[in-house]
């Protein structure tokens, strides 16, 4: 009997030191909970439908020589900044109805730093009809009924956008500026319609 119990002894104590004395069947220590948590979290994870990112409106389309063209939908996106910059001089476009969207892509406050677009009658001096705008601050500087005016947006600040519709009569080049105080020198160009 004292052999059995020897044998005995010595195969609990080998399997004792090898740290197997859990039966088959219980559960993993504690210590492995978290990893197989872990694993489920990320096989929850990759079932999970994927979420639908709002789609971005094309960017505008501004050639290498700098002529901006309406994108897929259309519209002519017209980008203007904090350093009084509009990201294109030239507008070309296509048919007579005319879809441009002003975006103030800086930061600052449009009292400090507003931007519209204006599209004036071919021949128009924009710098002349610009100083005539600067005494309608009432209406952001655009003067009421001025005959050479064919469309405005309104005026934006930093993050702001505005959409404008218009016809024009027909081809030709059509100036553009913005009107508030002193941007006219640097923010003009002209709109090209084919």
């Amino acid at each position: 009997m004292n052999l059995r119990f020897a044998l005995f002894a010595l195969l609990v104590g080998t399997a004792s030191a090898c740290g197997d004395t859990e039966p088959a069947n219980a559960e993993p220590k504690a210590e492995t909970k978290p990893a197989a948590k872990k694993a489920e979290a990320k096989k929850a994870e990759a079932k999970k439908p994927e979420e639908k990112k709002p789609e971005a409106k094309p960017a505008a389309a501004v050639s290498a020589d700098g002529v901006l063209k309406a994108d897929a939908e259309g519209v002519v996106r017209l980008e203007a900044t904090d350093t009084m910059q509009y990201n294109a001089k030239r507008i070309e476009v296509e048919g007579t109805k005319v879809k441009i969207e002003l975006k103030h892509v800086g930061k600052m406050d449009k009292k400090m730093m507003g931007h519209n677009v204006v599209i004036l009658k071919p021949g128009t001096d924009a710098m002349k009809w610009s100083a005539k705008a600067i005494s309608a601050a009432a209406t952001d500087y655009i003067p009421a009924d001025d005959p050479d005016m064919i469309a405005h947006s309104k005026l934006v600040g930093g993050g702001e956008s505005d959409t404008i519709e218009f016809d024009v009569p027909g081809p030709g080049e059509y100036p553009f500026v913005c009107s508030f105080p002193g941007h006219s020198g640097m923010m003009k160009g002209v709109l090209v319609v084919k």
